[in-house]
């Protein structure tokens, strides 16, 4: 089990309760950043103490924690940049502004995050998922 499969039972438990992650990054003393990168699989390590104060503020211990399996980077990368607004972008939309070049313009805030606070990592592997045969990804 990796802090991202982790992650993904935090946010569904989080979820499930109808919690925001400002508020369980409150309880925890953690930023709300830090609960969406510990969500959504980008960060990178987290102390023991602190992700015991996150699970036991949600209700999860190890043994209730199960593997998720390999979660693709359109998908962290749409969940991650959906946080703070109300409009959900989906993998699918992503993938598809992604190849056509174009979004709606209430998804304009949505892209810039992505830009701006996206893992370049991820980023990258995001564009590679939504690239198929007819639009492969442009190398320069």
């Amino acid at each position: 089990m990796n802090l991202a499969q982790i992650g993904a039972a935090i946010h569904n438990r989080r979820v499930d309760a109808g919690l925001l992650q400002e508020h369980v990054g409150r309880f925890a003393g953690l930023s709300r950043v830090t609960i969406n990168q510990l969500e959504n699989g980008t960060l990178k390590e987290l102390g023991y103490t602190r992700l015991k104060s996150v699970m036991d503020i949600l209700g999860l211990d190890m043994e209730t924690v199960q593997p998720s399996g390999l979660r693709s980077a359109l998908t962290v990368a749409a969940r991650s940049i959906s946080t703070s607004y109300e409009d959900v972008l989906t993998p699918d939309m992503l993938s598809e502004m992604l190849r056509s070049g174009q979004a709606p313009e209430k998804f304009h805030p949505h892209l810039m995050a992505l830009l701006d606070e996206t893992p370049l990592s991820v980023v990258v592997k995001a564009v590679g998922e939504a690239a198929t045969p007819d639009v492969p990804v442009k190398k320069s």
